[in-house]
């Protein structure tokens, strides 16, 4: 058999997300976001952490490879790369971010 030309071989965790996920992401509500009552930080750019956080959208969740915007205790705004050289932002609950370890690459 030969090679499949019309869909091409682009089969990364971040394609294969970008396909599932063409929606916005679900971010987390205005009065969630005030229920934390807490001042929010931004971390230099330069400095912002990379991280792996699980994040919704309409149908799936998934969990995206990306950066700290802003955080506090409770919330941090993420931000990450979609296929197709784009960027989506959500907030979302600390609990759902994790800082990968050394050595695993980022999904």
């Amino acid at each position: 058999m030969g090679t499949n030309r019309r869909y091409g071989s682009d089969l990364t965790n971040k394609a294969i997300n970008a396909v599932l996920v063409r929606p916005k992401p679900l971010s987390l509500t205005e009065d969630e976001k005030k229920s934390t009552g807490e001042a929010v930080q931004q971390p230099p750019a330069e400095e912002a952490p990379r991280v792996l956080a699980w994040v919704r959208y309409p149908e799936w969740t998934v969990q995206v490879a990306g950066r700290v915007v802003a955080y506090n205790d409770r919330m941090v705004l993420v931000e990450w790369e979609t296929q197709g050289g784009g960027t989506h932002q959500a907030w979302v609950w600390r609990s759902a971010v994790t800082i990968p370890k050394p050595g695993r690459p980022g999904k």
